[in-house]
């Protein structure tokens, strides 16, 4: 055992670990080491770099790695929602305050209203593996249509990517508008009337030099929105304030019936109620029934009477195809003339068009009073409107 000697801190502690280990080669399990009486102190390199006290829950690089440790799923920060009603308080502007409401929800796309007090804007946004980007944007729609199915062509054709991956500070791309997005900020919690919602920051900017900061919440979409204008101090912000589920889109309606005297047309207001998917050609023709709530009295066309298919075409006329029953009126000319004029008009007027072209199994309306030639309309008129 003299033999032994003190191992020193300098030596390396692959060696000592290995001199360790190696005890059983010196003694045998009936064999006790001896205990030197006193302990030797163990020199310190002074020149030893090692910083032992480092806490590494304060190592910046570790921080770096947990900022970037982030959901990258695109669909995660703007889900596709369904029957979700979206309300946006605002302040610095009349229009900042906004709702909005998912119409058609597909596979891979999301039809988005969104309303303010001045126009409603219908957005289509199309969902890759690495992206979210606007594919269809139309303004002033007040009308529920699956756009991605009519193929009515959008108004504008400057579309912006909303998000692409990488999710991470720093990673930025330019939109076919012109405008450059970044990620600014990730892992961001927002204190919003809907509670706290962890959030991905990203900040646009335009060519004329104002500024939009947008948040994406986790499983919620956009919850804030934050428009700077160039030059100038104020600035326009719309915050989340609630999340409605399991409600429909409201959307008004005007009914045009005939009168008790058959007279002259009646008209009754009346709101849909529409959930994600469900098309408006359905409810329309419950409602031209008389089956829907407060329509009873303004029966327009009969039970058994369906509507195949209705879409507003490019060149601006509604097209409502009808199942033949609709001929089934057991009415005179004037008041045959009289109830297509009442459908003429609550349509038209839903589209906000002026003329609709009637068709029976998508062929020319025809009927033992009235014969239409092919791709022959219909004008919307008031004039015998009570």
């Amino acid at each position: 055992m003299s033999a032994i000697k003190v191992v020193t801190l300098t030596s390396s502690l692959i060696i000592s670990g290995l001199l360790l280990s190696g005890c059983s080669w010196f003694f045998s399990d009936e064999t006790e080491p001896e205990t030197p009486d006193t302990e030797e102190e163990i020199p310190v390199d002074e020149n030893d770099t090692e910083d032992t006290d480092t806490d590494p829950e304060e190592d910046p690089e570790d921080e770096d790695e947990t900022e970037a440790e982030i959901e990258q799923d695109v669909t995660v920060w703007f889900p596709q929602l369904e029957d979700t009603l979206l309300d946006y308080e605002g302040q610095g502007n009349e229009f900042a305050p906004f709702t909005r409401y998912p119409q058609f929800v597909k596979d891979d796309t999301l039809q988005m209203v969104e309303s303010t007090g001045g126009t409603d804007v219908v957005t289509i946004y199309a969902y890759s593996d690495e992206e979210v980007r606007e594919v269809f944007k139309r303004a002033e729609t007040y009308f529920r249509e699956d756009f991605d199915d009519t193929g009515l062509a959008s108004e504008q054709e400057d579309f912006e990517i909303i998000l692409q991956q990488p999710l991470e500070v720093g990673h930025s791309w330019e939109s076919p508008s012109g405008s450059t997005a970044e990620i600014t900020g990730v892992n961001i919690e927002k204190d919003l009337p809907i509670g706290t919602v962890l959030t991905l920051e990203v900040t646009r900017l335009f060519d004329n030099g104002s500024e939009i900061i947008e948040y994406y919440g986790e499983d919620f979409g956009l919850v804030e929105r934050v428009f700077h204008v160039d030059d100038e101090e104020d600035t326009i912000s719309s915050t989340l304030n609630t999340l409605s589920e399991d409600t429909p889109e409201e959307i008004q309606l005007t009914v045009y019936s005939v009168d008790d005297q058959a007279m002259g047309l009646d008209s009754t207001p009346v709101t849909m109620e529409l959930y994600t998917n469900e098309p408006a050609r359905l409810a329309i023709a419950e409602i031209l029934k008389g089956q829907a709530p407060d329509t009873e009295t303004a029966q327009v066309i009969a039970d058994g009477v369906d509507i195949n298919f209705m879409y507003l075409r490019q060149d601006g006329v509604v097209h409502a195809d009808f199942s033949v029953e609709l001929t089934d009126m057991n009415a005179g000319s004037g008041v045959e003339a009289m109830i297509l004029q009442g459908i003429v008009n609550t349509i038209g007027e839903y589209y906000g068009v002026e003329d609709v072209l009637i068709t029976l199994d998508n062929e020319p309306y025809e009927s033992g009073h009235i014969l239409m030639e092919e791709g022959e309309t219909w004008s919307v008129d008031h004039s015998n409107v009570n």
